[in-house]
């Protein structure tokens, strides 16, 4: 009952702001019907704008409540008010810096007699690929594929010289063992140093809307993607297949990133669930009050009860309650990753501190001022014999 279609409005942004305005003072008078036509007129205009942010639909709402109340509901205009809102931080501030999430990975000790004794074996020509100018300076993606090349060759170099009884084979077996206990390193500056993950993780860019975000399902599965890339040779000589592929599939994983880059999807539902916990808070504070100031006596509701219940169903529930559903239902998918990534030693404690600060502890701030939110709703709702409906 609670959730319903997309949001209608967003009045500020077109020509007839004015009378918007003059026919919600005349809802003020007792014309209901009034509120209801202005925000269907509104509606029908929107798809010429593009839909609202959340923080133009929490201006409205503020705006029509305190309209009706006839008493100031935000912070900027109760400036002498004692009340302090628990705000919740945007990923954009706690996003560690680059020297707390980059692992040294250090490259393979060779000597000049040990070079030309593998010659025979790929591995020569990986070794000296790396120690070229375009080699010492890849991007993180461009590593991880190399170090998963290598560990690929070297495991068939160490095959082919144990073959062959040659003594070189147990140096061959010790570079590998190095190899593959640093690709966790490797794969973790993937996560955590590339800019595109940055950008994903940090920098939304703008909220989330009810619908149409750009790559959000793609998202889902890019970053899944870039999980499955942790996995790493599982044997002495085995090499899983699926990952070797991924991994040297150099379009691909670029494609991934590129991805994440452009949606930047956790970004967006850490910043809009800020934006909501910010902004309820303080008002849900101020409401309370205001709300049980509405006489509805013996259960009769009044022509401002019924009015603010019009705005609490145009506002809260037909615009700010489907970007919250989609919101939770992108959470709840990418919710599994996040909790492999909180037991991933390689990833470093700022990184896990930051999504951990966001998908959990954010996550169940916001939750609970939602709720309360609606709970203060109901309460007046039920005290004033009024469901939460259309009008």
């Amino acid at each position: 009952m609670w959730m319903v279609a997309e949001a209608y409005t967003r009045m500020r942004r077109h020509k007839y702001v004015n009378e918007a305005n003059r026919y919600a003072a005349n809802v003020i008078a007792g014309k209901t019907m009034r509120l209801v036509s202005v925000v269907m007129a509104v509606g029908l205009l929107q798809g010429c704008f593009g839909a609202p942010s959340i923080d133009d639909t929490m201006d409205e709402y503020n705006t029509r409540l305190s309209r009706v109340l006839d008493k100031p509901l935000t912070q900027e205009a109760s400036p002498d008010s004692t009340l302090v809102a628990s705000n919740i931080a945007l990923p954009s501030h706690t996003y560690p810096t680059l020297a707390e999430l980059g692992n040294n990975v250090n490259p393979l000790n060779i000597n000049i007699r040990e070079f030309y004794a593998i010659q025979d074996c790929e591995l020569g020509r990986i070794v000296a690929e790396r120690n070229t100018a375009l080699g010492k300076t890849q991007l993180p993606s461009q590593r991880l594929q190399y170090e998963h090349r290598l560990l690929n060759v070297l495991a068939n170099c160490e095959a082919r010289l144990q073959a062959a009884d040659n003594p070189i084979a147990s140096t061959v077996a010790e570079w590998r063992k190095q190899k593959q206990a640093q690709y966790q390193s490797v794969w973790a500056n993937v996560v955590q140093t590339s800019t595109e993950m940055k950008l994903g993780l940090s920098m939304a860019g703008s909220p989330l809307q009810a619908s149409e975000n750009k790559d959000a399902k793609a998202t889902v599965n890019a970053l899944n993607f870039i999980n499955g890339l942790a996995e790493t040779l599982k044997q002495k000589n085995a090499v899983d297949t699926n990952v070797e592929a991924s991994a040297n599939n150099n379009g691909e994983l670029e494609q991934q990133l590129q991805i994440i880059a452009s949606s930047r999807l956790p970004a967006k539902l850490w910043q809009t669930q800020a934006i909501l916990n910010n902004r309820l808070a303080f008002l849900n504070q101020v409401l309370a009050p205001a709300l049980n100031n509405v006489k509805c006596e013996n259960g009769i509701d009044s022509d401002k009860a019924t009015i603010l219940r019009n705005v609490f169903y145009l506002y809260f529930i037909e615009e700010i309650q489907p970007i919250a559903s989609t919101l939770n239902n992108y959470h709840y998918q990418l919710q599994p990753l996040w909790e492999q990534w909180a037991g991933n030693t390689a990833l470093s404690a700022p990184f896990k501190a930051h999504i951990r600060t966001h998908a959990v502890d954010n996550f169940t701030q916001y939750s609970a001022t939602m709720k309360a939110h609606v709970t203060l709703w109901q309460n007046f709702l039920g005290r004033c014999n009024l469901s939460p409906t259309a009008p």
